[in-house]
Parts: structure tokens; sequence; C-alpha cells
């Protein structure tokens, strides 16, 4: 049975906060208590423990991605900030609920309790457990490689929110004000490449003096303490921020990219080199998305999953999802349909390949191929070609997925997305026009305008990254490739536009209730009205 609705009450919030205190150590119930009393229930659990920082970085690993240890919660907080959102924007997957009467996120009636799910679980979870090393190993410089991976994992976690909101209430957190200003995004993502500088020249400077040495082991769910690795995913991150940059800072955005690419210990090459969230010291991760899909079943391939890899025969398709019961096909739901009765949209489509203890992946190698082969059309010294680049972007893939060999797909020139047919509702295909693509895999040098090589690389991009839909709607927006499907009904009220697609979420209406002045200021340096369709600061591109 699905229990969404659970957390779109206020009587469910607080039961909630009051749990994630409990399994977090250290979470807090209001943002605005903890901005007053930023120490508040985490110096008793300072005792416990000799490295007295530990403790914060689980917290804080699991929370980039909304999870917990207790599936009941954790995946109904994925469910709305990561699935509503990101995942069925994205075009990765589509919803086969009908949750207010289809008028809900999916058909761009935002819903206030689960818009603002997002913006809670950076600012209760996340924040406060961050600042919390920042106090223990302030003044402290043989502290400062801890501070050091807290930074790297704040800037991995607040990105993601930045990229959801736009403005926020960012270097002022834990001030102590009752009302926090709110930043502007351009800042805040300046800020990110001044804080990965000095994390990577911190830990290389460690791992130079204590080759071998992990302090934090028994605390990092990702790379088990090992700091080289962290280093080489903090030039992975600072790679793909950069590249967020290319339409509103371009000599900035190449400037970042190149520094990245040629730092000595540089980006993600291997598919050893991804950061992925599993279970270890003792914390079980459980993959929510197998709930969401199997549990609550509310969640199926998306529309344009299938348009694209059964367009392009991607031997990735059976390891990604799982035949429809029905007719032994693979079927995606369209996003932003009118759903009236959800049996249509369960059992005739396909399932999500994923099982309980699937890790959840935060970045890949594959996606830094990819940002290397955009950087290296855009001019940018990415030390190769864009052709390798793209080549190398999908084998890595392949081989992330147990695909096998990409020789003869990197070859296909015919092969293109296939049309969309809803095997319930007719209404709902899509057939050859603006809104279905037509670009082929094979990658032509010397005949490819800069704009086809783009949407190939974004294309094939955008499958490799699944299923992080957060990521994909977000580089959508920012190079509007690959082309996904509009939504059929759209209860936005005339404020997103629907070709041009949701763009940002709202600021939390409990903001609104609690930092009136400071939204206030949020709004300001927006640049545009507080709704789904105003673009955010590095959306830019004509």
């Amino acid at each position: 049975m699905n229990t969404i609705k659970k957390i779109t009450t206020k009587k469910f919030l607080l039961p909630l906060a009051a749990l994630l205190l409990i399994f977090s150590f250290g979470c807090t119930r209001k943002f605005k208590d903890f901005n007053t009393n930023p120490n508040n229930a985490t110096e008793e659990m300072m005792q416990y423990d000799n490295l007295s920082t530990g403790v914060f970085f689980s917290q804080m690993e699991q929370n980039v991605f909304p999870v917990a240890q207790q599936p009941a919660f954790g995946d109904e907080m994925y469910q709305v900030v990561q699935n509503l959102a990101g995942d069925v924007y994205s075009g990765y997957m589509g919803a086969s609920n009908n949750w207010f009467g289809g008028s809900n996120n999916t058909t761009y009636n935002l819903t206030p309790g689960w818009y603002g799910q997002a913006f809670n679980r950076a600012f209760l979870s996340v924040m406060p457990a961050w600042l919390a090393i920042k106090k223990k190993t302030q003044g402290q410089s043989s502290a400062q490689h801890i501070y050091a991976l807290a930074q790297i994992i704040k800037v991995e976690a607040m990105h993601r929110t930045t990229d959801m909101y736009g403005p926020l209430p960012y270097f002022q957190f834990g001030s102590g004000s009752l009302t926090t200003p709110y930043d502007a995004q351009s800042a805040i993502y300046y800020s990110f490449f001044t804080d990965l500088d000095s994390a990577i020249n911190t830990l290389s400077t460690y791992v130079q003096n204590f080759p071998g040495l992990k302090p934090l082991a028994g605390y990092d769910l990702i790379y088990g303490g090992d700091y080289v690795k962290w280093i080489k995913f903090a030039n992975s991150l600072k790679l793909r921020l950069a590249m967020r940059l290319a339409y509103v800072d371009p000599v900035k955005a190449q400037q970042y990219a190149e520094a990245a690419v040629n730092n000595s210990y540089g980006v993600f090459t291997t598919n050893d080199d991804n950061a992925l969230l599993k279970t270890a010291n003792g914390v079980q991760i459980h993959n929510p998305l197998q709930i969401i899909c199997f549990n609550f079943d509310d969640v199926r391939m998306g529309a344009n999953m299938e348009s694209f890899l059964k367009g392009y025969a991607d031997p990735r398709l059976p390891l990604m999802f799982n035949k429809a019961v029905a007719d032994n096909n693979y079927h995606g739901i369209r996003n932003g349909i009118n759903i009236t009765n959800k049996a249509l949209y369960t059992t005739p489509f396909s399932t999500l390949n994923v099982a309980p203890e699937t890790p959840i992946r935060w970045m890949s190698a594959a996606e830094m191929y990819f940002l290397k082969a955009e950087g290296a059309v855009r001019g940018w010294n990415m030390g190769g070609t864009a052709q390798t680049f793209y080549q190398t972007g999908i084998q890595t893939s392949f081989d992330q997925w147990g695909a096998g060999s990409s020789t003869n797909y990197i070859a296909d020139s015919l092969s293109k997305p296939a049309t969309y047919v809803d095997p319930s509702i007719a209404s709902n295909n899509v057939n050859a026009g603006s809104s279905l693509s037509t670009i082929i895999i094979k990658w032509k040098e010397s005949t490819d305008a800069l704009e086809t090589k783009l949407e190939k690389i974004l294309t094939q991009k955008w499958i490799a990254m699944y299923p992080d839909g957060q990521e994909a709607w977000t580089e959508f927006r920012r190079v509007r490739y690959p082309k996904v499907f509009p939504v059929v009904v759209n209860n936005s009220a005339g404020l997103i536009n629907t070709t041009t697609q949701i763009r940002r979420l709202p600021f939390p209406q409990s903001e609104y209730q609690s930092n009136g002045s400071g939204v206030a200021t949020g709004i300001a340096v927006l640049g545009g009205a507080d709704n789904g369709g105003t673009k955010l600061w590095w959306d830019k591109k004509p």
C-alpha cells in the first residue's frame, strides 16, 4: 500500500523529524531551532566516540540522496524529494499513481507537502551535521582533513538543493539569527569551487604526509575513508559544476573544468572510482526505488527511456528494466498524463530492475567522459578529443552495467529513438515530430554541427546517468538535451510552459511561515516569480 499522502500533512512531519533526531544523531525538528542553537542534541553523542566528528559523516552521506535505515520513512522521503521531481521530470521514470485526482507534481500542480521536502532534508540533516563538524574542527590544524571531507560532501548535497530551488539561506546558516537571508545561486556556486579547491589541497597534503591512513574508515559509507578516492571525487564534482556554468560564465567554466581534469589526481577514469552509497560499517542502506516500485507500486519505466533504449536496441535495456508481465515487452509511462485508474499503469508497464541492496550512485566515471567530451567540443583542454571521450563514455557505461562490448552500438548510424506507444491510452502516444528525437549514435566529427554533437553527448550521458533523475533533469534544463516528452496535462494555471517544461521548485511553505523576510530576499535574487516556470541562474542557453 502506498503511504505517500502521510508526508503531505503537518501532523506527520513532526514525528518524522523526531525520528530523524533519534536515528541521525544531531538532526532537529525545525530549521530555526538549529539556527539558534547549532549544538543542540550533539554534545552527549560526542562523548561516545573517540573521533567526535565521525558520526556526522554517516548522517550527511545518508541525506545527499534521501535514504534512511528505516525504509518506511526513507523511501517515502526519497519518493517526494527525488522520484516525484527529478526522476519524472527527466523522463527516466513515469508515475503510475494519480495522487490528488491526478493534479500533482507530475502534471505541474506542484504539491506544497512534496516540493518543500528537498529543502527540509538539506537544512535539517546535511547542514546541521556539517556545522557540527565545522565547530568541532575549528582552530585544530590537525583536524582540517576531517573538515575538508565534510566540505566536499556538503557541496555534493547542496549543489543538488540549489539546482532545485536556486537561492538558498546558505552562508549564514547557524548564525543564530531568527531569520536568515537567502543568497544568490551565483554566489553559492562560486563558493562551491572555493570550497572544493581548499578541500582538494588539504586532502592532497594529508595523503602525502600520511599515505594509506584512513581516519574516517569506520564512518564513511562511500569510500571507506580513502582520501585519494575522495580527491578524485572532488575533482569530478568540480568538473560537473564547471560545466553548469557553460552558458552563464563560459570563461570560468573552462577555467574550472581544465583545472579539475589537469589536477594531479584527476577525475574518475574507471568504474572502480564510482561513488556508491551502500551498506557498510553496520549501517544498512536499502535502495528506496525498490520499495517505491514494488511495494508502493507507484513508479515504472519512463516513456523516454523506452523510446531511446528500444530505438537504439540498447543492450542496457534489460539490465535497467524488467519486461511487463502483460505482454513480455518493455513499456514506459509518459510523464504528466491523466491517470484515472492506477491498474492501467502498473501491470502493463515495466518495473525497474532494482534490488534492496542495489547501491545508490552519486557519480560515475561514464559521466566524466561525457563531461570531457562536451568540454572538448567547446574547445577546452580536456586532454583528448570529443569523439574519444564520447565513445569511451559509452563503453564505460556498458562496463558498469555489464552490457558487453559497445563496438557495434557506437558504429550504428541508422538507429533512432522509437516512437512511443502507450499500451493503455493512445492519446498519450508520441509520434515523429518536435518532441521526438531523431539523433543517431555514431559520431561524425567532420559533418556533425555543434548542436548535433551536443545532443549526441547529452543523450548518451542521460542514458548513462540513470537512475539519478535529479542530475538528468538539471542537465536537460541546462542544455535542452535529450528531448524529453512534454507533459500531456498541464495543471500549472499558466505558470509553467508546456514546451519549455518545469525549471525549478518553489520555496517551501514552511519558509514563508518561519522565515518570510528571508524568502523575500531569495525572490529578489531569483530573477522571477517563485514558481516552477522561473529559470535558475545557470539556465541561460538561448
